[in-house]
């Protein structure tokens, strides 16, 4: 019922909280002023004050409702990153196995994801699975976010080439 009330459950950030008391203290005012100071407002005013304190509560919560989403986008993003950086991790030590049991559940959760994408076909091409860092190259041409990469997707596919023919 309250503007902002389901992000101080999911995500306890201030601003949620701050939403959902500055509305109470808007309900509160108002309900004190028409149910125990009944003579200060009339009918019209009345009206007008719920009026006001709906289209408030609308405001408030598309407000909330945008906060929210943006701040689950946010929560998703560091997931990634953290992900990511774990598989990093492996990567670099060269615990090939490890990075491949980090990557693959994560890629099956988020097929798109472009960076994870092209350290697994580089992963594929240190292993000598060159066939499969050919593949995976190939569908990381195809996604939107691709154009971003493109110097290093056509880097791996140069090496991986290159290692795939060692006497061109």
């Amino acid at each position: 019922m309250y503007p902002g009330y389901s992000g101080i459950v999911q995500y306890g950030h201030r601003a949620f909280l701050m939403t959902t008391l500055g509305f109470a203290l808007l309900m509160n005012v108002f309900l004190v002023a028409n149910f125990y100071w009944t003579a200060l407002l009339t009918p019209w005013q009345r009206n007008v004050c719920l009026a006001a304190l709906f289209g408030t509560w609308v405001v408030l919560t598309l407000v909330a409702s945008f906060w929210q989403h943006r701040l689950a986008s946010t929560l998703k993003t560091e997931q990634h990153d953290e992900t990511f950086r774990q598989t990093i991790a492996y990567y670099l030590r060269g615990d090939w196995f490890a990075a491949e049991l980090q990557m693959l559940p994560y890629l099956k959760k988020y097929p798109k994801d472009a960076e994870m994408l092209l350290l697994q076909a580089t992963m594929y091409r240190h292993t000598e699975r060159y066939e499969e860092a050919l593949l995976i190259l190939d569908k990381l041409q195809l996604l939107q976010d691709s154009r971003h990469w493109y110097a290093e997707i056509e880097s791996e596919r140069t090496l991986t080439n290159a290692a795939l023919r060692p006497e061109a």
